[in-house]
C-alpha cells in the first residue's frame, strides 16, 4: 500500500512539475500539442476527420498551418514519426494544394513548388501521382503507399497534420 501511495505522490509530482513548465517543450521548444519532429514543431490529428480547408482552419487555431514536407528527408521523418504514434494506416492532409493553378503544386505555408516525383508522390504503372486532374486539388499522405503523397478531392475527411508556425 505504502508502495503504491509513494508512486502515486510521485506521478501527481511529475504531472505537476510538467504542467508548471513554459508553454515550450523539448529540445527545439515546441510549443502546447505540439511535438518535434526532425526541425519542425508537429500536431497529428489522429482522432478527428476534417476536410481539407476544416483540417486548415483547425491548424490556424493553433497557430499552425497544414504540414510543408520541403525535402526528403521531412517526408523520412514524418512517415517514422506516424509509425512510431502507430497511425501510419491513415491518411493525413497536409499543406499541397493545387487549386486554382491546375498542376501547379504549391505548399500552402508560403506559396514554394512541391517537389514533384520520387521519393515524395506515390508511383502507379500509369505514373506519378498527382493525377486526379482538375477534381483532386488537395495533397495527402497516403497510408497506401507508405506514406507518400497522393491527391483527393478537398471535400473529403482525413486526419491531418499541423506544423507550428507562430502567431
Amino acid at each position: 500500500m505504502k508502495k503504491c501511495l509513494r508512486g502515486l505522490i510521485f506521478l501527481a509530482a511529475a504531472l505537476s512539475a510538467v504542467q508548471s513548465q513554459s508553454k515550450y517543450c523539448g529540445n527545439e521548444k515546441c510549443p502546447t500539442f505540439y511535438k518535434q519532429v526532425g526541425s519542425n514543431c508537429v500536431y497529428v490529428s489522429s482522432k478527428t476527420k476534417l476536410n481539407w480547408q476544416e483540417a486548415r482552419e483547425t491548424c490556424h487555431s493553433i497557430d499552425g498551418e497544414l504540414l510543408t514536407l520541403p525535402d526528403a528527408n521531412s517526408l523520412r521523418e514524418i512517415t517514422l514519426h506516424l509509425q512510431v504514434l502507430g497511425v501510419s494506416k491513415e491518411h493525413f492532409w497536409i499543406g499541397a494544394y493545387d487549386i486554382g493553378y491546375e498542376g501547379i503544386w504549391r505548399w500552402i505555408k508560403d506559396k514554394s513548388d512541391v517537389s514533384m516525383g520520387t521519393p515524395f508522390w506515390v508511383w502507379k504503372p500509369a505514373g506519378h501521382e498527382p493525377g486526379g486532374g482538375e477534381k483532386q486539388n488537395c495533397g495527402f499522405l497516403d497510408k497506401n503507399y507508405g506514406g507518400c503523397m497522393n491527391d483527393s478531392e478537398c471535400h473529403r475527411e482525413f486526419y491531418y497534420i499541423c506544423e507550428y508556425v507562430g502567431k
